[in-house]
């Protein structure tokens, strides 16, 4: 039976940043397609810069960074955002629009696509009931609870159908309901194939997952485990 090719695929991956700081020191890592991921480590471990590079906001200062085995860094600037379609990211911060409904918000990454109204018409209100806020799509992020404004980031982030999504503590502003429907939900995405890398500080949430666990400390991978919990060293 043949190997199966890795989605993502670090190759001696160095990240320094002006004043000679390295972030990220010689990181050689697969993921494989279909995997839930967390990255876990302290504040300034490397984690967010590492998900960076995959959806090419930062270039490897050495190394190289693949995406189903073509080198990010050689993606040519006018087509990231095509390719970015591949790769769905959420964040702590929740980045809506405020003037623009759930609807509007998770629209707008299909209009910049020049998609047409009926498919937007379509598409929008089906991703809004995946994530439950099907009945909420005409309010405004203000009349949304944290955790119901996380839902729309991660609607607008499931909108292309991506093959991966990157979430960085998605859970950091939430209570722990909201971020315990969170998890659940990008754990219902991942049962459908979708490779989900989650970057979190949440000990407690990492070891309910109870899946693959990768430790970064000081820019490098000092444990990599599956089925693991979060170990401190």
């Amino acid at each position: 039976m043949p190997d199966v090719q890795p989605i993502i695929r670090f190759e001696n991956v160095v990240k320094t940043f002006p004043g000679n700081i390295t972030v990220l020191d010689n990181i050689n890592i697969v993921f494989q397609p279909g995997e839930f991921v967390s990255l876990v480590g302290a504040s300034g471990a490397g984690k967010s810069t590492l998900l960076k590079l995959i959806y090419a906001e930062e270039v490897p200062t050495q190394g190289e960074v693949y995406f189903s085995e073509r080198p990010v860094g050689k993606i040519n600037r006018k087509h990231l955002p095509f390719f970015r379609r591949n790769i769905g990211t959420v964040f702590q911060d929740y980045k809506l629009l405020p003037q623009r409904t759930a609807f509007e918000n998770v629209a707008y990454a299909l209009e910049v696509d020049g998609r047409s109204t009926a498919e937007i018409n379509e598409e929008v209100p089906e991703i809004l009931e995946i994530v439950g806020l099907g009945d909420k799509m005409h309010k405004f992020p203000k009349q949304l609870s944290g955790g119901e404004q996380q839902r729309v980031s991660l609607a607008r982030a499931l909108i292309h159908r991506p093959k991966v999504i990157i979430a960085d503590e998605p859970t950091g502003n939430l209570d722990p309901v909201s971020a315990d429907e969170i998890i659940q939900l990008l754990l219902e995405i991942n049962s459908f194939g979708t490779t989900v890398l989650l970057a979190t500080h949440n000990k407690g949430i990492v070891d309910k997952i109870g899946k693959r666990v990768v430790l970064l400390s000081k820019g490098q991978v000092i444990h990599d485990q599956n089925k693991g919990k979060y170990i401190l060293s």
